[in-house]
């Protein structure tokens, strides 16, 4: 388990432009990095794609425009933004204040752009994300090329729509779904004060939390961690976890990254075979991991 808070980590300042903290490492997981992203107040930022990963933008604080596409998105906390695979897309800041947002990076394949960590891939991006700022556009030379992709950028701007799927412990609200995207889904978990849910493992899915409200443990083996909002958690593949709401209810945005073969092909699917199972280890205190 990985378990740090949102703006605490190495800061990686890309050409003056905007500013990274990194809070999980390219090198700490198998298909996931995240990041928080800082634009300075009133900045126009660089027109660019990237041809390895798709993003989601969460915001933290802060407004502005996020173009994606032949998108315009207005943003403001509290606010998704998902980027497929290959597509333009820039973020402009609002006059008055700086805009934040955890970016989540999802790569398509372990080469992760050829680059071994997040700063050295920083590094060899910088100059071409000032020039791509400067001049307005994205094709410049030695810029990412633009990979085409059947997925469509998407706005979430209230967190409370989605359908609701029931697991007994907790609840799922589902955001993003796997067929929306190339390689994850984005979902809100919330579990009531006092409830501890039936130890989980995946075998297809690395998972990272971003807890919204409230206080809970997340254990993951036998390491335990108290968390509250603005922390950060990542839990790898096959790795045995649970989360319990301790004094009041507990929110987490909930991106599950997949990497090995998807057994289902929506969230739905997966759920109508999963959930019996689950519940019922929930309700009868069934110790045993399941999915």
């Amino acid at each position: 388990m990985i378990h740090r808070y949102y703006n605490e980590g190495q800061k990686l300042n890309v050409a003056d432009l905007n500013e990274m903290i990194v809070l999980i490492d390219r090198t700490e997981a198998e298909l996931t990095e995240v990041a928080l992203n800082t634009w300075r107040a009133g900045l126009v930022g660089p027109p660019h794609h990237h041809d390895q990963k798709e993003q989601i933008f969460y915001i933290t604080s802060g407004n502005g425009i996020v173009k994606v596409g032949n998108e315009t998105f207005k943003v403001k906390p509290g606010n998704l933004v998902y980027v497929p695979l290959g597509m333009e897309h820039q973020t402009i800041a609002g006059e008055h204040e700086a805009l934040h947002y955890i970016l989540f990076n999802v790569f398509n394949n372990p080469e992760k752009e050829g680059h071994g960590t997040f700063a050295e891939h920083i590094e060899k991006v910088k100059n071409i994300r000032k020039q791509q700022a400067e001049t307005g556009r994205a094709t410049i030379d030695n810029a990412e090329q633009s990979t085409s992709s059947n997925k469509k950028p998407k706005h979430i701007d209230n967190l409370n729509k989605g359908k609701l799927y029931e697991f007994g412990s907790n609840t799922t609200r589902l955001l993003l779904d796997r067929t929306e995207t190339e390689r994850f889904e984005t979902v809100v978990v919330s579990w009531p004060n006092g409830n501890k849910g039936a130890l989980v493992a995946h075998k297809e899915k690395e998972q990272t939390f971003f807890v919204l409200s409230g206080l809970g443990i997340i254990t993951v083996n036998e390491e335990q961690a108290t968390v509250k909002p603005g922390d950060i958690i990542f839990i790898p593949r096959n790795a045995p976890h649970t989360t319990e709401a301790k004094d009041e209810d507990l929110s987490y945005l909930c991106l599950n990254t997949f990497v090995g073969e998807i057994k289902d092909g929506s969230f739905e699917e997966m759920y109508r075979r999963i959930s019996p199972g689950r519940i019922k280890r929930w309700i009868t205190k069934d110790e045993t991991v399941g999915e």
